[in-house]
């Protein structure tokens, strides 16, 4: 792994850490902090909650660790970002709506070693996008043994849901990849749930995006990244092929 990456990486790790410590506390002894207890009156709080809190204040986990954590959490995100600001894949791309800085560090955070993916697939692979039999791996409840478990990190899985989300709700052009693919779903198995086309639409939108975020980080390291087929069967109605660009606020 390059140098600049791990350093990233290692940065997004402690960050992570910090924010689950410091959201964890949050919840004990500042809800009204948190945007799902913004209601005219709080409920009042159990008294098992204040026994947790005592308990849990005894052994050093009280206001004072809450407070390092929260301290932990904006200093570890000012490094990530500013790792992230000198590295090449964000110099080279265009600003992207919903896809900043923070959200760029995570991402390759969670992409990892970019040596080790000369193709998309395989990039999709450790990304967790990856098919099998056509289909997508997922855990079967009641089942341990299945054909292959996702094979992506939690943390890359987390940050996928992450970019996911953002680019859906905010990037027109990633919305607009969604509604294409989730109709043409249904076209195909009207009779499936409505969740599946959903899902469907969601997965091949960020394939795509990802696709376009590889090949720019590739190329960014003087890498090979030969088009992959979401270059060659994903084209726009005047027939150029989807870019980075198109997801770009600039081409909006």
């Amino acid at each position: 792994m390059r140098k600049l990456d791990e350093e990233i990486l290692r940065a997004f790790f402690q960050y992570e850490e910090y924010q689950m410590h410091r959201l964890r506390f949050e919840r004990l002894l500042h809800p009204e902090l948190l945007e799902l207890k913004k209601l005219d009156k709080l409920p009042p709080i159990s008294e098992t909650k204040k026994i947790k809190v005592e308990e849990l204040g005894k052994i050093g986990f009280g206001e004072e660790f809450y407070q390092k954590m929260l301290a932990g959490e904006e200093k570890k995100q000012t490094d990530l970002e500013e790792l992230t600001a000198s590295h090449p894949l964000w110099l080279s791309l265009p600003r992207i709506k919903s896809f900043g800085l923070l959200t760029c560090g995570k991402f390759i955070a969670a992409g990892g070693d970019i040596d080790r993916c000369p193709t998309s697939s395989g990039f999709w692979y450790g990304m967790g996008l990856d098919i099998v039999d056509g289909k997508a791996p997922r855990r079967i409840r009641g089942k341990r043994d299945v054909i292959r478990k996702i094979p992506a990190f939690p943390h890359v899985t987390r940050v996928g849901e992450q970019i996911r989300q953002q680019m859906l709700m905010q990037n027109p052009f990633f919305h607009e990849l969604y509604l294409m693919h989730k109709a043409d779903y249904l076209a195909r198995y009207p009779d499936k749930p409505l969740m599946f086309a959903h899902k469907h639409g969601q997965r091949i939108s960020q394939k795509v995006f990802y696709s376009c975020l590889w090949k720019c980080w590739r190329e960014a390291y003087g890498l090979p990244a030969p088009y992959p087929y979401v270059f060659d069967i994903l084209k726009h109605s005047d027939g150029h092929l989807i870019d980075i660009s198109d997801f770009s606020e600039s081409e909006k």
